[in-house]
């Protein structure tokens, strides 16, 4: 039983009687936003569009800012014009582009000529940066300051502008043309003597990035300076936005969850509870289907040795353990590879590093395996030739398995490709066929002689 059906029954009471609003902010006064949003997410959309009108400003706009951009498209269209004009206004300028990209075209003609010529022009500038970039997650609320007035100035300044900043731990200093001169922290200010000029005390050397960049890297840059937010400029260094912690966690968030459908085969990520067996079947058939054709390589492989398989049947029972135990290497390695490109542990000029460093410890962990492998067939068979044969095999795949699977991410990273994109799935069945291939050749050498 979820928390939503607990509570469905007194919401629906109170929506269907007198003084809603003021009951439902009683229900709710004392709870964050985030909060009220799990207790309520699974009743009916129009249901949720009356309890957040009946919030108001702020709270209802920051009960809104907790819903996916699926959730807000559906719930906004119980919203009437004048509301949903006051959320566009009112939502955070990030969120807002995020919630205006999932409104139809219609629908947004309809309210935009609602809403403050200010927020109109931002929502249309926001809109102009590309998917996936610094430009699509940065929130123009930030505080700044001229570089020639003093400590006290800047207090005063500081004081007007919070209420309506994400944030004003970093204050970013700019000349009258917007180009981002330098930075202060709050701290700064607050420490320094109230006479000195912001232009003494600024930091001169600014950690930023372009507003074309991509957001992984804005991440990455976020964390390895351990920043609460960095300025956003464009070519000509002036200063458009800034990008914050918070906004990173999601892209992280986000990111993780591609890398990982991508690395399972599994398709594009949809909500798997509100989804029906038929859209998650859609999603994996693709990558499932090509994986068949690849199978049949390992038959027509197989089907090429059956002389091999006639005269030595025992041969047979060691398939399974030899694919499995080379696909695991690959996976593993690939895994590894995968998560030091994501880190920048890794890079595409190490490629010749882990190309030696693989060989040698496929080698090592396949001599291991191979040991028991041949222990097992020379005491289950009795065949002291079978046990060399797949020792060697398990020898030779799994170096092979453990190369590929590190060496094909990074060739994918070399060609601009997700190397997410070589599933786990994808290097076993390759290592499949390989391993195979190498298991019936040393057999048709050492059984030959």
């Amino acid at each position: 039983m979820t928390q939503s059906s607990l509570i469905y029954p007194q919401i629906r009471k109170i929506l269907s009687g007198p003084d809603a609003r003021e009951k439902l902010q009683a229900l709710f006064n004392d709870l964050h936003p985030h909060d009220i949003c799990v207790l309520i997410e699974d009743i009916p959309h129009d249901e949720i569009a009356q309890i957040i009108t009946a919030f108001g400003i702020p709270k209802g706009i920051e009960l809104f800012e907790e819903f996916e951009d699926d959730d807000r498209k559906a719930i906004s269209k119980f919203f009437s014009r004048e509301w949903l004009a006051d959320i566009l206004e009112e939502m955070s300028p990030d969120e807002r582009a995020d919630f205006v990209k999932v409104l139809s075209e219609d629908r947004l003609e309809e309210v935009l000529p609602l809403v403050a010529q200010a927020e109109r022009n931002d929502i249309k500038r926001l809109l102009q940066y590309k998917e996936d970039t610094a430009g699509s997650i940065l929130t123009t609320e930030y505080a700044l300051l001229p570089p020639q007035i003093t400590v006290r100035e800047a207090l005063e300044r500081l004081r007007l502008q919070a209420p309506n900043r994400e944030t004003i731990y970093y204050i970013y200093v700019v000349d009258e043309e917007r180009r981002l001169l330098g930075f202060v922290s709050l701290k700064d200010i607050i420490t320094s003597p109230s006479h000195s000029l912001i232009s003494d005390i600024m930091h001169k050397h600014v950690i930023s990035v372009s507003v074309d960049e991509d957001k992984e890297v804005v991440a990455k840059k976020l964390a390895d300076y351990d920043f609460l937010a960095i300025p956003v400029v464009d070519n000509d260094t002036k200063l458009v936005g800034i990008v914050t912690v918070d906004d990173v966690v999601d892209v992280v968030i986000e990111e993780t969850t591609e890398d990982m459908l991508r690395y399972g085969a599994a398709g594009e990520h949809i909500d798997y509870m509100e989804s029906g067996p038929l859209s998650i079947a859609r999603q994996r058939i693709l990558w499932l289907s090509v994986l068949v054709f690849v199978g049949f390589i390992s038959g027509w492989v197989i089907e090429r040795f059956a002389a091999q398989l006639q005269a030595v049947v025992a041969l047979a029972f060691f398939i399974p353990l030899l694919s499995g135990s080379s696909g695991n290497a690959g996976t593993q390695s690939s895994t590894v590879v995968i998560r030091g490109l994501a880190t920048g542990e890794v890079s595409i000029r190490d490629l010749s590093a882990v190309f030696k460093k693989e060989i040698v410890t496929g080698i090592i962990v396949g001599s291991g395996m191979a040991v028991l492998a041949a222990l097992r067939a020379v005491i289950m068979n009795k065949s002291p030739l079978l046990g060399v044969t797949v020792g060697l095999a398990m020898i030779v795949a799994v170096t092979i398995a453990a190369t590929l699977g590190a060496l094909l991410p990074i060739l994918f990273k070399k060609m601009k490709l997700d190397p997410a994109l070589m599933s786990g799935p994808f290097i076993t069945s390759i290592v499949d066929v390989i391993t195979i291939f190498v298991y019936f050749r040393i057999a048709a050498f050492i059984f030959s002689h």
